[in-house]
């Protein structure tokens, strides 16, 4: 029979609990040392089966699910076959939040670059764009000079202005291009003016999303206590890889994470990789222990990583999405 202790009702980690009074579920428990075999015999039979853990005992339907499997991309020596998958239940964190985010560059295109461009919104093609435009052998040598320092000097100047610097084709020789960019950059000095670099925002990608967990569980009976354990066992070995051959590693086990009763008001999380897992096992400011050396509160954060890049794609044509 599971006894209930004189414990704080908070086990996901809002708030420090007292400490005064507390009852040592060994010392009161009416679980004889057999049945506690048996509770633990379950158990490892559940996880060997690919079963599920969870904590509390009496978890509700409103939770967070961390299904293990292997990875499914097999490792180049990989001969075995996959092993069952575990799912571990836990309640909703009270930090429970996501983020999105995307990567964009402030780059000058130039002024040629952003005629480019222009043109290619207006529906022209890069190549009927350079055809449109065919350069002399003139303008192509005072490009080539002031390409040396900087390709948008030319378009400021044009190649008039580069000849009359007496920067024209016969006055490059090998090793005179940072001088002839020098003297391009004097030039505009003393006019007085300052190339445009014409600013572009470029977008380059999208950030992995991570997500981050932190609980703190204080078992009420023995039975919890060890499906605890259980469940930080198995967080710590999917996390970790295995050895595949001398020179090789197999990756790590990857997580599906999931809300069961998700109606379309939360995210959902892709496929993850745990990065992170942290551990206290006194964070009650002292060190507190049953008799038979499990800990009275454990603490616990983690940190996952998806492994696909967001799109459009995977968010859907719906709320609720990723």
């Amino acid at each position: 029979m599971a006894i209930e202790l004189n414990l704080p009702s908070t086990i996901t980690g809002e708030t420090d609990s007292p400490i005064g009074g507390l009852t040592d579920f060994v010392g009161q428990a009416e679980e004889t040392a057999s049945s506690v075999n048996d509770a633990l015999g379950v158990l490892n039979e559940s996880i060997s089966k690919g079963g599920a853990l969870q904590f509390p005992g009496n978890l509700g339907t409103r939770r967070i699910e961390f299904l293990v499997k292997p990875r499914d991309r097999k490792a180049v020596t990989d001969k075995t076959q996959t092993g069952p998958s575990t799912i571990i239940a836990l309640p909703i964190p009270t930090n429970l939040q996501t983020g999105y985010n995307a990567q964009y560059s402030e780059t000058g295109i130039g002024v040629f670059g952003n005629e480019l461009r222009t043109a290619m919104e207006e529906g022209t093609s890069v190549v009927d764009f350079l055809q449109q435009r065919g350069i002399d052998t003139a303008q192509q040598s005072a490009l080539a000079i002031a390409a040396s320092a900087s390709r948008e000097v030319a378009a400021v100047l044009g190649a008039a202005s580069v000849e009359k610097l007496g920067l024209g084709a016969a006055g490059i020789g090998a090793g005179v291009g940072s001088a002839a960019g020098g003297a391009v950059q004097g030039a505009l000095a003393a006019k007085g003016i300052a190339v445009n670099p014409h600013l572009a925002v470029l977008f380059e990608g999208v950030n992995f999303r991570t997500h981050s967990f932190q609980y703190k569980f204080s078992a009420r009976t023995e039975s919890e206590s060890y499906a605890l354990n259980a469940i930080i066992y198995e967080f710590k070995k999917a996390m970790h890889p295995s050895i595949d051959s001398k020179a090789f590693f197999k990756y790590p086990d990857e997580f599906e994470i999931r809300f069961p009763n998700n109606q379309g008001f939360l995210f959902e999380i892709g496929k993850s990789v745990l990065r992170d897992f942290s551990l206290n096992y006194t964070p009650d400011g002292g060190s507190y222990f049953h008799k038979n050396g499990a800990p009275v509160s454990v603490q616990m954060s983690m940190t996952f990583t998806e492994i696909d890049i967001l799109t459009k794609q995977e968010i859907g044509n719906a709320p609720g999405g990723k």
